[in-house]
């Protein structure tokens, strides 16, 4: 699992930092060489927030540095009230997510840097209200997916039951061998 955290550094995918941004060059790094050793070995991944976006970093795509130059708007990282914003995630049928997840759900929301292009991986849910990236799985592993809110700060805990499920059927293949 890759959790949320600092902002993932432009550099990684040939960009020069906005100036809101806030990078640890040595996560980044230690995180991407474990990310793609989990990738490469078809472990089970989740990505929340920040994972995700280094998950779509990992496979080749890029990300909006500061959301409300693009948006227009700071509904995914609210400037005062609660620390968490809150929107719906629709989320595409015949995926994983979906089967996880159902086919909409509101979920929390604080990030500023959010997913332009997965590069490898496939959207698979989306915010209605500006078709922000909220989703994202490679249906060609075992078990890929990325989700852009805090399920850990919530009482839905789905996603971490699947990412358990995932890696129990693998230990139990890894078994039978």
């Amino acid at each position: 699992m890759f959790t949320g955290g600092s902002d993932v550094d432009p550099v990684l995918y040939g960009e020069q930092p906005h100036p809101t941004t806030n990078v640890k060059p040595e996560r980044d790094a230690a995180e991407l060489l474990l990310m793609r050793a989990a990738l490469e070995a078809d472990l089970p991944v989740l990505g929340v927030c920040r994972g995700m976006q280094l998950m779509a970093v990992a496979y080749g795509g890029r990300l909006h540095q500061h959301l409300p130059d693009v948006l227009g708007h700071d509904d995914h990282r609210p400037m005062s009230g609660p620390k968490f914003g809150h929107h719906p995630v629709r989320l595409l049928p015949h995926t994983r997510a979906h089967a996880i997840l159902g086919d909409e759900l509101v979920v929390n929301s604080f990030h500023h840097q959010g997913v332009r292009d997965p590069g490898g991986l496939s959207p698979v849910g989306w915010c209605p209200d500006d078709e922000l990236i909220e989703v994202v799985e490679d249906p060609r592993r075992a078990f890929v997916l990325g989700v852009q809110w805090h399920p850990e700060d919530t009482n839905d805990f789905r996603v971490f039951g699947a990412l358990v499920e995932a890696a129990r059927t693998r230990k139990m293949a890894l078994t039978r061998r």
